[in-house]
């Protein structure tokens, strides 16, 4: 998209510029593109370039085995700059855990039920968890404290936004804002049950403000001081009149799942639905769009496809471009969504509304926070593949109904998560946190 264009319209839009002269550090797991974060880190800064003269330094990971930056790229009024720290080796394996689901249980409730007991947690527990050293981690990044450490040295900066923490890269860079009086706010990208985790409740209790994508499950802990800063997308690069016919339509209609290709997005799920839908005469197109992230499951996906004798209603498209992605949203009369991973909100049901396609999910970690069950989409308990079918089902046989949906999903993509409210409320958060 034309960033120039893309400014000029935010700032027709744009009334004060209330973050004027500052300079925001963010540290995150996060590559310089590709995922779910990245893309909301790219959409948040270039909105709030293009409303407010401020800098943003982004600290993000690489696999190089060393950093590089910072690099300044002028964008909208102001200026954003990336810094790159290399990730710990994780050996060519991907260090899955040999703990067993008894003994991660019997932790748990040792947690929940000792440590966290209001009479223990007072007495001892706070001050354990506060002072708690925390290992680092495969996948971690290497000399994040030091990179922090350097852009304090080099620049006055007003706020510190930790969009991972709970790691010890993270306390790294949050001991270095301390030691820098600079003021440091927790934002949340997943579901809020993390809230629980030892490492990351430790964190939240040293940091000045905590933030999340959804305001649902949350401990008691930070209820009272939590602000749901939730997603947003750029709804008028996301608008149905924008998309451009594909090449090769399928010629049933198109149930899109647009996640990475792996066990926990719920593929298996929706070609298991898709069978019950074929019995019941209803024929339709899967199509998958995402990386093929584990090519054990992908074995294991085309497996059932074949079992299911649905070979042919199956497309994986891979890893699509925004504008792809665009496109084949508008291809599809449904998008479905039956994720086990407990999701932060689900940006790509965001993107379906905004395109008019009604949503069908599973009401997995904040996703419920993302859909008006019943008026944008509807919400199916998680693992429920014969109400993922009978939902389904009813919208590929209902233009009607599929049109009323997506008019709404519409409204609310634009009045709740258009890039524009998203801005106001990240402004409004670190000014709160900047000035307490």
């Amino acid at each position: 998209m034309d960033s120039d264009r893309f400014t000029a319209r935010i700032s027709l839009m744009t009334t004060t510029a209330t973050l004027d002269g500052l300079t925001i550090l963010r540290f995150a797991h996060a590559f310089e593109s590709g995922g779910g974060t990245e893309r909301y880190l790219d959409d948040l800064d270039r909105i709030l370039l293009a409303r407010n003269a401020l800098t943003v330094v982004r600290l993000h990971l690489t696999r190089k085995p060393e950093g590089y930056g910072p690099v300044a790229e002028p964008l909208g009024r102001g200026t954003l700059m990336r810094m790159a720290v290399p990730i710990l080796a994780e050996n060519g394996s991907s260090m899955p855990d040999t703990k067993s689901s008894l003994t991660l249980g019997v932790k748990q409730k040792v947690r929940d039920w000792g440590l966290y007991n209001p009479l223990v947690w007072h007495a001892v527990g706070a001050r354990w968890t506060a002072s708690r050293r925390l290992p680092r981690q495969p996948g971690q990044a290497v000399g994040a404290g030091q990179a922090a450490a350097k852009i304090f040295r080099e620049r006055r900066v007003n706020l510190v936004m930790l969009h991972f923490f709970g790691g010890a890269d993270a306390g790294e860079v949050l001991s270095e804002s301390r030691q820098a009086c600079v003021p440091v706010a927790l934002l949340n990208h997943y579901s809020n049950d993390r809230f629980l985790n030892l490492p990351i409740r430790k964190h939240a209790m040293l940091a000045d403000g905590v933030a999340g994508v959804n305001g649902l499950g949350l401990p008691g802990y930070v209820r009272n001081g939590f602000t749901n800063l939730s997603d947003g997308i750029d709804t008028d690069f996301f608008r149905r009149a924008n998309a451009r016919p594909l090449a090769q339509p399928p010629v049933q209609p198109v149930i899109l799942l647009p996640a990475r290709v792996v066990r926990e997005k719920g593929h298996l799920d929706l070609v298991r639905a898709a069978a019950l839908l074929r019995q019941s005469g209803h024929e339709c197109c899967l199509a998958f769009a995402g990386r093929l992230d584990s090519s054990g499951f992908v074995d294991e996906l085309r497996t059932a496809i074949a079992k299911a004798g649905l070979d042919n209603n199956v497309r994986f498209l891979g890893d699509l471009s925004v504008e792809q992605l665009r496109d084949w949203y508008a291809a599809s009369a449904v998008v479905a969504f039956p994720t086990y991973h407990h999701e932060g909100l689900g940006r790509v049901i965001v993107e379906a509304q905004a395109m008019e396609v009604p949503v069908v999910a599973y009401a997995t970690g904040g996703v419920p926070d993302g859909i008006d069950s019943g008026r944008t989409g509807y919400l199916v308990r998680t693992g429920e593949i014969a109400g993922l079918a009978d939902h389904l089902q009813q919208l590929l046989a209902s233009p009607t109904l599929r049109a009323t949906m997506g008019r709404a999903g519409r409204a609310a993509a634009e009045s709740r998560f258009s890039l524009t409210a998203l801005a106001e409320r990240h402004e409004q958060f670190y000014l709160k946190i900047i000035n307490q």
